[in-house]
C-alpha cells in the first residue's frame, strides 16, 4: 500500500474540482496506485499523481490516460475537460484554412510544427487572448521558451487566420546570416498570391502592397528571433482582422504602438512537471531531484529540454547522480547539450552582442554578485538596459527594482574568463568606482583580458 494521498490543493476553484473528480473515478475503479496505472496510461506515476492533485489543471492527453486507466468513459471526460479549460481543443487538431484562393493554391500553412508537452504559461496565454489591433512583441532571454509560447499561441489561434499562416525566422540567433526584411517580403507575398511581375516595383510599392493584403484579409504573422527594430519595421501592419507576433531576445525598444510581453523563466511548479512528463519510468529520482534539477537549469525550458533528452538516452540511471557530477565536474554548459542544441551558444550569441562596457559589467558582476543584483548605480543604468535587452540579468517578477543573474549566465561567463584569464585586466573610468573589487584570488578565474578575448564594441553599439 501506497502512502496516503495528499489533500488536493483548494486553491483555484476549477481546477480543484476537476481533481476531485479524478480521484472519484479512481476510487470506482478500485483504488489502483499510480504505478499500476502508468503501466497502460504510458505517462509516469508521478505525471498522473500530478493530474489530480490540484495544483494544476492537466493536459488533454494526461486526463485521458488517467480516465483510461480506471476504465472511465473517454468521450465524456474530454467534454468535461474542454468545459474545464475553456473548450481550447484547437490544440489537438490541425487546423487548415478553408477552400483555395482564386488562383487555385492553397492559403499559407507556414508555422512551424507546434511544440508538444507544453506546459505553463498561464497567465501569458491568457494575455495574449486579449485581442489588439497592433503587434506584439514577445521578449526574453535565451532559453526562455519565448519561441515555443508564441508557436503554441499561434497553433491555438490558427482557426482564426482563415486567409492563412505566415511565418519567418529573422536569424536573430546567427548574426552574420541575418535575413534582410525585403526577403521576407518578397517571400510573403508570394505566399499570397502575388504575381512575379507585382514584385518588380519599388521596395516601398512592395511594403504598401503587403500592407493592403495584411489589413483586408486574416493572417497570422510570426516573426521569430528578430534581430532588431529596423528589420521588421517595414512587416508591420495595423490591422483589426490579421494578428502580428514579433520574438526577440531584444525588447524592441524603439518600435512604437506595439503590445509587449517579457517572458521570465518558468515557476518552479510548472519546471517540476515539464520534468515529470518527460522523465522516463525507468530513472529513478525522488522529488527532491527533481527541484535539483530544476535549480541547476534556471527554469529555462530549453536547458531542461535539453537536459531531460540527454537523460533519456540512459533511461535507467539515478538522477541524483547525475546531478551530482555536474557539481563536482562543474561544466554543466558542456552537458546541456545534444545534436544542434547547446545552451552554451546560445548563451554565447547573446554575450557576442554585447558593447565592451556590457561584457566588462557582466563579467564584474558574475564573481561578485548574488543572484540578485541590486542596486547598481545610475551612470551604468544604460549598460544594466543592454545586459537586460540581451537576456544575460532580467528582471524579477516583482517589478524592476531588482535584477536577477541567472546561474547559468553566471557559469558561463566563468566559463569564457576560465578559458583566457591570467589575472586582472586594465579597467579604468568610472564604471568601476561604483563596485568593491574581491580580492584578486576570487577574480583571476572570473575577470578576462578583453585583448585575448577579442571584444569588440562593433555590433553591440547597434540602436535600438
Amino acid at each position: 500500500m501506497g502512502r496516503p494521498e495528499k489533500p488536493v490543493n483548494k486553491a483555484r476553484e476549477r481546477v480543484a474540482q476537476f481533481a476531485d473528480e479524478l480521484r472519484q473515478l479512481r476510487a470506482l475503479a478500485g483504488n489502483p496506485t499510480y504505478r499500476q496505472m502508468a503501466e497502460c496510461a504510458l505517462f509516469s506515476p508521478s505525471v498522473l499523481s500530478s493530474a489530480a492533485s490540484g495544483n494544476r489543471m492537466p493536459s488533454l492527453p494526461v486526463t485521458l490516460a488517467f480516465v483510461a486507466a480506471c476504465g472511465g468513459d473517454e468521450d465524456i471526460w474530454r467534454q468535461r475537460w474542454l468545459a474545464a479549460t475553456g473548450g481550447e481543443v484547437r490544440l489537438s487538431t490541425r487546423v487548415r484554412p478553408a477552400g483555395r484562393r482564386a488562383d487555385g493554391l492553397p492559403y499559407p500553412m507556414q508555422l512551424p510544427q507546434r511544440p508538444r508537452g507544453f506546459i505553463g504559461r498561464a497567465a501569458e496565454l491568457e494575455w495574449l487572448r486579449i485581442p489588439g489591433d497592433t503587434p506584439t512583441v514577445i521578449s526574453g532571454p535565451a532559453g526562455v521558451g519565448k519561441s515555443g509560447l508564441a508557436l503554441h499561441h499561434a497553433h491555438t489561434q490558427a482557426a482564426e487566420a482563415t486567409d492563412g499562416q505566415l511565418y519567418a525566422d529573422l536569424g536573430a540567433h546567427h548574426a552574420r546570416s541575418v535575413s534582410s526584411p525585403y526577403d521576407i517580403l518578397d517571400g510573403f507575398l508570394r505566399a499570397l498570391g502575388v504575381s512575379g511581375d507585382q514584385l518588380s516595383g519599388t521596395l516601398d510599392h512592395r511594403v504598401g502592397l503587403y500592407r493592403t493584403l495584411a489589413a483586408e484579409r486574416r493572417l497570422l504573422i510570426l516573426l521569430d528571433n528578430v534581430w532588431d527594430e529596423q528589420q521588421v519595421r517595414p512587416l508591420l501592419v495595423d490591422s483589426d482582422t490579421s494578428t502580428i507576433m514579433l520574438v526577440s531576445r531584444n525588447r524592441l525598444l524603439g518600435l512604437r504602438d506595439v503590445r509587449r510581453l517579457q517572458v521570465r523563466p518558468l515557476a518552479r511548479t510548472d519546471s517540476l512537471a515539464m520534468i515529470e512528463s518527460a522523465l522516463p519510468l525507468t530513472v529513478t529520482a525522488e522529488p527532491d531531484d527533481l527541484d535539483r534539477l530544476a535549480a541547476a537549469c534556471g527554469d529555462l525550458p530549453l536547458a531542461l529540454d535539453i537536459a531531460l533528452r540527454r537523460i533519456a538516452l540512459r533511461p535507467h540511471t539515478v538522477l541524483r547522480q547525475v546531478v551530482d557530477g555536474w557539481h563536482r565536474g562543474g561544466d554543466v554548459l558542456g552537458w546541456l547539450r545534444i545534436g544542434d542544441l547547446s545552451m552554451r551558444e546560445y548563451l554565447r550569441s547573446a554575450y557576442l552582442a554585447l558593447s565592451q562596457p556590457a561584457q566588462i559589467l557582466l563579467h564584474w558582476l558574475a564573481p561578485v554578485a548574488a543572484d540578485a543584483v541590486s542596486p547598481l548605480p545610475p551612470e551604468d543604468d544604460e549598460l544594466v538596459d543592454e545586459l537586460v535587452d540581451a537576456g544575460m540579468l532580467s528582471n524579477t517578477p516583482s517589478g524592476c527594482v531588482e535584477l536577477r543573474l541567472s546561474p547559468l549566465v553566471r557559469a558561463f561567463v566563468s566559463d569564457t574568463a576560465r578559458s583566457v584569464a591570467r589575472g586582472r585586466p586594465a579597467v579604468v573610468g568610472p564604471l568601476r568606482a561604483s563596485y568593491t573589487m574581491p580580492p584578486r584570488s576570487e577574480t583571476s578565474l572570473t575577470t578576462p583580458n578583453f585583448m585575448m578575448l577579442g571584444v569588440s564594441s562593433g555590433r553591440g553599439d547597434r540602436s535600438v
